[in-house]
């Protein structure tokens, strides 16, 4: 890895640990989650993209799926959580953006699970579509 290279990762560790602080994750959550990003190359590589120029590349993906393929997807996920007022979700981007790259590094590693959901999903809002979201 060249010297620039690292210095990138190095920066993405720290934009990760800043998105986590912002959002309110714990030290545990990073952990895990750095830790999946370093082992798909392909998906920090999208992360250090998004750092850097402030949107998706979709070069990575899992399947056909991209990063802000699951960002749309969540999308019902975050509305529902709005309409339930739930403030944490409620205009901020950078949840919105750690959550898209937190299900993209599973998906990896378990694409049937977060494929079958995303099949599941129908995009209506109904009272109890997602249960304990």
């Amino acid at each position: 890895m060249t010297q620039e290279n690292r210095e990138r990762v190095e920066r993405a560790a720290r934009y990760a640990a800043d998105l986590c602080m912002r959002t309110g994750k714990d030290q545990s959550f990073y952990d895990a989650f750095w830790e999946r990003l370093l082992s798909h190359g392909d998906i920090l590589a999208e992360f250090i993209y998004y750092m850097e120029k402030g949107r998706f590349r979709c070069r990575a993906s899992v399947g056909s799926v991209t990063v802000a393929d699951i960002l749309v997807w969540q999308i019902d996920r975050f509305k529902a959580a709005m309409d339930q007022d739930r403030t944490a979700f409620r205009q901020d981007p950078d949840e919105m953006v750690l959550r898209a790259f937190d299900t993209m590094t599973k998906m990896a590693e378990d694409p049937q699970r977060y494929t079958m959901q995303m099949a599941a999903d129908t995009g209506t809002d109904y009272p109890g579509k997602f249960g304990g979201l």
